[in-house]
């Protein structure tokens, strides 16, 4: 996981020459753009030791216990991928709580963006891209949460807890949280609140033509429902 995070990026930490976006593929003939410009050959890095570093820099701040609860959890970890809407490997109740982001409808390119991910871990981006659900109204949209929140209810515990988190899209006039609240209700589940989490960009993010409260999700919108 920390390979797959350091494989782009625009500082001697990465595993490539200066790239940007930071944490999305570009294709080989944009990077080769870049590299002419900036007049840029890629040189060898040592994978090794920048993977030791940054899991260090990211184990840095955990205390001893949160170390111990980490090492008990890795003993019977699973690692499923598969359809939100048949986790069928799941028991009934077996879940205590649940992080969950879905599509933001059809504004991410997962395919193109996470091409060089899928290729480093032998992966076929093509398949996946066509399999992630990225339905482009809002009617489509809910018919596939309101199967998905049918498949957490059916596997979270009396008294667990499911944290749906989600944005707002179209410049801001559609705030997704609106439309989950009342799937989830109708699956069963009570809902707590929504916490909302507004961002502050850096000049980074106007690559993706994000603005600060006008253009592309500003905001985190965690819709916290329980059993």
């Amino acid at each position: 996981m920390v390979a797959t995070n350091r494989l782009t990026g625009h500082s001697p930490g990465f595993f490539s020459v200066y790239t940007l976006p930071p944490n999305q593929a570009l294709s080989a003939d944009k990077q080769r753009k870049i590299n002419a410009q900036r007049e840029q050959t890629p040189t060898y890095r040592d994978t090794r030791a920048l993977i030791l570093k940054k899991t260090k820099q990211l184990l840095s701040g955990l205390e001893p216990v949160q170390t111990k609860h980490l090492r008990a959890a890795a003993l019977d970890a699973r690692f499923l991928t598969g359809d939100a809407r048949d986790t069928h490997s799941l028991l009934d109740g077996c879940m205590t709580l649940t992080l969950t982001s879905p599509p933001f409808l059809d504004v991410v390119d997962y395919a193109g963006d996470n091409w060089l991910r899928c290729w480093f871990t032998g992966l076929d981006a093509d398949t996946i891209g066509r399999s992630i659900s990225t339905p482009r109204t809002v009617e489509a949209w809910s018919d596939t949460m309101s199967a998905v929140f049918a498949e957490l209810f059916r596997i979270t515990r009396r008294g667990g807890f499911v944290a749906f988190e989600v944005g707002e899209v179209r410049r801001g006039k559609l705030r997704l949280d609106e439309v989950v609240l009342p799937l989830g209700l109708r699956a069963g589940f009570k809902a707590h609140g929504v916490l909302v989490n507004s961002q502050t960009f850096t000049k980074t993010a106007h690559i993706w033509g994000v603005g600060n409260n006008d253009k592309g999700t500003n905001s985190n919108r965690v819709v916290l429902f329980e059993r």
